[in-house]
């Protein structure tokens, strides 16, 4: 293709190249105006999403803050500070990849089987901190949802930007010149033919000329 003033020369065979390409430009905007349009409205439903995620996570952690707290003031800190010590850190998350509109983004999922269990004396003696367990373990999931929303925003906001200086670069650079290669091949062309008939016209004028003396 020749962009950005190129030279071309005025062929009829470099006009029908052009054509067709201006014809190929054309349908790739079109494709990326609809993309285009596509990301912004997932965005702002994940931007909603997001946004629900979020204040649900912070809701579920505040719980399970409140029922530790309330745990800990009938267990005692020292003895939650002792069955703290027993717990070995085992938790962990599985990340898969998968493609959303071109662009590779994460799937964060909690490994439950990992979490580690609450000693047995401890679970004896407070249900209350068993339950803020269960409330931390639902706060935790929350929040890699939330994560995983964030990243994926933050993905997708990056390939409707890029998307979008693709449509800039067509509307304002690659398709004008394009236009204006086509516009410049056919003045050329037409000149040519206007000279042509001109000359045809010459001869045979001269021809009939001949014949008549």
């Amino acid at each position: 293709m020749s962009f950005f003033g190129e030279k071309v020369l005025p062929t009829k065979i470099n006009l029908i190249k052009l054509k067709s390409e201006l014809t190929i430009l054309q349908r790739i905007r079109k494709v990326l105006e609809e993309k285009r349009d596509v990301l912004i409205l997932y965005i702002r439903q994940l931007s909603e999403e997001y946004r629900n995620t979020y204040e649900d996570a912070a809701k579920k952690l505040m719980e399970a803050y409140r029922l530790f707290y309330s745990g800990l003031s009938t267990t005692g800190i020292n003895q939650v500070e002792a069955f703290m010590e027993e717990v070995e850190p085992s938790t962990r998350v599985n990340i898969d990849t998968r493609v959303l509109f071109a662009v590779k983004v994460f799937d964060i999922d909690l490994l439950k089987a990992s979490i580690p269990p609450l000693p047995g004396s401890i679970a004896r003696q407070s249900p209350i901190l068993l339950e803020a367990r269960k409330k931390l373990v639902d706060a935790l999931e929350a929040y890699l949802k939330v994560v995983e929303t964030e990243y994926i925003l933050r993905s997708l906001l990056d390939e409707l930007k890029s998307t979008q200086r693709q449509i800039n670069t067509l509307d304002n650079a690659i398709i004008p010149t394009t236009e204006q290669n086509i516009k410049y091949i056919r003045l050329v062309l037409d000149d040519r033919m206007r000279e042509e008939v001109t000359r045809l016209k010459m001869i045979k004028q001269r021809i009939e000329k001949t014949r008549r003396m």
